[in-house]
């Protein structure tokens, strides 16, 4: 018999009531989170008019492309292509300093190695941003020098993205027998050259998983590029999506058109690498 038919039948069978009470509440959150997703879409190609309309309309009118005009004009472009700029140099970063953290807490013993992956592990909600270390980061970053320049956020954000980056990829490390390395140390290779044959190879998975989070953290972050960044030709897109949020209200069409520009890297982020995240946070989860 066939691994695949092995496995087949291995598989429990759910009956109608239990398969409709699984299938009925991924469907609703599947809903919820895509309604409004759809409905940012649609009012981004709705004429003013329309917008406000009550009852709301889905259909029944002229789609517009004003509102991405209008995007445009105020210098998306340029804020999507430095978005990109910092957010693929913040994944480099984290990613070249999470690969050798992580062997190092995995295979090392050195003095406050626990204590000092603890901190690490405690970090991790920095990934999602850091509100209360704005104002020590702006005030070191202005003494160095690095306001408003190409540098600040890219800097700031491997730095967030770091702790979640070292944790997902030592739990595949983890995984990675210790006879590999001394394997290798045994036919000559040095400590860099089993983090670079041995290491990197097998950690691609979590090096995929660690940078599509890092990519996602770092594109979506609003806080630091709201402060530390002043001049329009090194605006982040969050930024520039925030300013049709004015003071005499919200610029609704506007507003969704760049909003809606701006979830296409991620989906696109996601088509690609989006099985890495699936494996690699789970490669380590059984060890060899």
């Amino acid at each position: 018999m066939s691994n695949a038919s092995s496995s087949a039948l291995l598989r429990p069978k759910l009956g109608l009531g239990a398969s409709l009470a699984l299938i009925l509440p991924i469907g609703a959150l599947i809903i919820v989170n895509l309604l409004p997703l759809f409905w940012g879409m649609l009012t981004s190609i709705k004429p003013e008019s329309v917008i406000f309309a009550m009852p709301p309309r889905f259909a029944g009118f002229e789609p517009t492309n004003a509102h991405y005009e209008r995007v445009f004009v105020s210098g998306f472009a340029q804020s999507f292509m430095i978005s990109l700029f910092y957010s693929g140099v913040a994944v480099v970063m984290a990613l070249a300093c999470a690969l050798p953290a992580a062997y190092a807490f995995d295979r090392f013993d050195f003095p406050f190695r626990q204590s000092l992956f603890l901190l690490v592990v405690a970090s991790i909600p920095l990934s999602l941003g850091a509100a209360a270390l704005l104002i020590p980061n702006y005030v070191y970053f202005v003494h160095l020098g690095l306001v408003n320049t190409p540098y600040a956020l890219p800097l700031i954000y491997a730095a967030h993205q770091l702790p979640m980056a070292i944790w997902v990829v030592k739990g595949t490390i983890e995984g990675i027998p210790r006879e590999l390395d001394e394997a290798s140390i045994i036919d000559g290779a040095t400590r860099f050259g089993v983090l670079r044959h041995v290491m990197l190879p097998l950690s691609r998975p979590a090096l995929g998983a660690a940078g599509t989070l890092a990519f996602v953290g770092s594109w979506n972050e609003f806080v630091a590029g709201s402060v530390m960044i002043d001049a329009p030709w090194l605006r982040p897109i969050q930024p520039l999506i925030y300013s049709f949020i004015g003071f005499f209200g919200r610029e609704w069409g506007p507003l969704t058109a760049a909003a809606t520009l701006a979830i296409v890297p991620i989906l696109i982020v996601f088509a690609l690498l989006g099985r890495l995240i699936v494996s690699g946070l789970t490669k380590g989860s059984v060890k060899g």
